[in-house]
């Protein structure tokens, strides 16, 4: 089955915003790589101390948005974004209301910059989602039932690693610091929302984009956690060995969708 693709007319009136998109998902990248050598241009935007793992961690979820990002933009499936657009409204509207909360605390570090970024963020997001919020799928094929099965469970588990994360608790395979981990688990409660967009409205382009992020998210986490199981012992271990399964799951699905089935996986058209 051959992938549809917008029409002469629809590329030639968009163009300039996915190119705006394209653009966008390359800064991203760039910013997923400083993160991942741990330039301090990159690691100095995050304003507490983590360790190493952290900025890692940061470097995988910046992947994990680049990608959908790119495929939108180069693939032109504009009604993707809806379901990107949810996502991070909700991350950066959590964590807007967040900071604010920090602000004025005596010591570093100074918020306020923070949280100008997120509302601005915010209103970026909810004007994305209204500007979007009509636009048809250029590709209409449904989602395969073993993907919204999984993006059911991986809602799930997200939503109860958030709030947990958000509690305080230490479930990440390396110490986080308070705030962090509430950093965290908002990202996480945002990427639960994403799959239950998937869910409620599964056209495959809304598969596609999750599994694409997914897949960098996994590709930038296998090597440091597999790299970590010489030096973590009792709860991080269990931890570990979790998270592990989880990003392998992840990884062998978007693989499997993605570049080998034949319905669904990638084609130049």
């Amino acid at each position: 089955m051959n992938e549809s693709g917008p029409r002469t007319g629809d590329r030639a009136a968009t163009t300039p915003f996915r190119l705006g998109l394209v653009l966008a998902g390359l800064a991203t990248l760039v910013l997923t790589a400083g993160f991942i050598g741990q330039a301090g241009w990159a690691t100095d935007l995050w304003p507490w101390e983590v360790t190493p793992l952290s900025y890692i961690f940061l470097a995988s979820i910046l992947a994990a948005i680049a990608l959908p990002v790119l495929w939108i933009g180069i693939g032109g499936e504009l009604a993707a974004m809806r379901a990107g657009a949810i996502d991070l409204a909700i991350t950066y509207g959590a964590m807007f209301v967040y900071l604010l909360t920090l602000v004025g605390k005596p010591g570093p570090p100074a918020l306020w910059p923070y949280v100008i970024v997120f509302a601005l963020g915010l209103l970026g997001m909810v004007v994305t989602l209204a500007r979007t919020r009509a636009i048809p799928w250029v590709d209409p094929r449904p989602m395969p039932v073993a993907v919204r099965a999984s993006f059911a469970a991986f809602a799930v588990m997200l939503i109860g690693a958030g709030v947990a994360l958000v509690a305080g608790a230490e479930i990440f395979p390396w110490a986080l610091g308070s705030e962090t981990s509430v950093m965290f688990g908002l990202i996480y409660l945002g990427a639960a929302a994403y799959f239950i967009t998937g869910l409620l409205d599964p056209a495959w382009p809304n598969a596609k984009g999750q599994l694409a992020g997914f897949l960098a998210y996994d590709l930038v986490l296998i090597g440091p956690f597999v790299e970590r199981f010489g030096e973590v012992s009792g709860g991080e271990l269990t931890s570990l060995i979790v998270y592990t399964a989880f990003v392998v799951y992840s990884g062998a699905l978007a693989v499997y969708y993605l570049f080998t089935h034949p319905e669904t996986r990638l084609r130049v058209s």
